[in-house]
């Protein structure tokens, strides 16, 4: 089973394990079960708690804390990138290869649209130009409404205030 992550790239465990050895991490069975459940995972993205039902569904179980540090690791060398959803929910995790796009996730119904790498690069040298801010790495989520939910009366910041 494959997953498309790009217009080009089809996600594979095999290509999960690829790009782990090419980083220098040992295949561990641990790691394999975790890379099993995001290559499986027809979502874009995936809260620990999905990957840790798959874990337990196909080869058993886990500790929380195994799956945590092995999303780190994955972390650290690319593979994934953690979202922050806001509003005290858990984050998601997303799968990274051949990354070239940002995300806009709606608060009211989780509703994800990704906007192209191009379109958000003038804000990546805003950020350096004005304010002498190097971002690193180049991934992040803005949190809001998506135009079906429209604005939330409750939320600090209502639109036009900033």
């Amino acid at each position: 089973m494959g997953v498309n992550v790009s217009n080009e790239v089809i996600l594979t465990e095999d290509l999960l394990i690829e790009r782990l050895r090419e980083a220098g991490l040992r295949l561990t069975l641990p790691r394999r079960a975790v890379l099993r459940a995001l290559a499986a995972n027809d979502e874009p993205f995936v809260s620990a708690r999905m990957i840790m039902d798959h874990v337990h569904e196909t080869t058993g179980r886990m500790e929380a804390s195994t799956v945590y540090r092995i999303l780190d690791d994955l972390a650290r060398i690319g593979l994934v990138h953690h979202i922050s959803l806001g509003n005290g929910r858990s984050g998601r995790w997303h799968i990274t290869l051949d990354h070239d796009h940002e995300h806009l996730v709606c608060e009211g119904c989780g509703r994800t649209i990704e906007v192209p790498h191009t379109e958000v690069a003038p804000l990546y040298e805003l950020f350096l130009s004005k304010y002498g801010f190097q971002t690193s790495p180049h991934h992040f989520a803005i949190v809001g409404s998506c135009e079906d939910c429209g604005p939330q009366d409750d939320h600090p910041h209502p639109r036009g205030s900033g």
